[in-house]
């Protein structure tokens, strides 16, 4: 429940930002969830990457989809084909 309350609070913030057109920072088109300190976050050229907890890229945004990381990993698409990724953008 806590997971989820922050996760919406956090989801809010970050599309506040992009709804108030904030000069400074990332803008984003969609987030998802938080998990283990990343987030997919699609940028406004329609590419997902993961942002951390302070809204900064860690993975810059050049997949066509990603998924929430778990133990580790990441799906992830690029050039219309699945993989995974581990939280440093490399490929498994």
């Amino acid at each position: 429940m806590l997971r989820t309350i922050a996760v919406a609070v956090i989801s809010i913030s970050l599309l506040g930002l992009s709804a108030c057109g904030a000069p400074r920072g990332p803008q984003y088109q969609n987030v998802r969830s938080f998990s283990e300190g990343l987030a997919p976050v699609q940028a406004n050229n329609g590419r997902w990457g993961y942002i951390n907890n302070n809204k900064q890229w860690v993975i810059p945004p050049k997949f066509e989809d990603a998924q929430e990381f778990k133990d580790g990993r990441a799906a992830v698409k690029l050039n219309k084909k699945w993989g995974f990724i581990n939280k440093r953008g490399e490929w498994l």
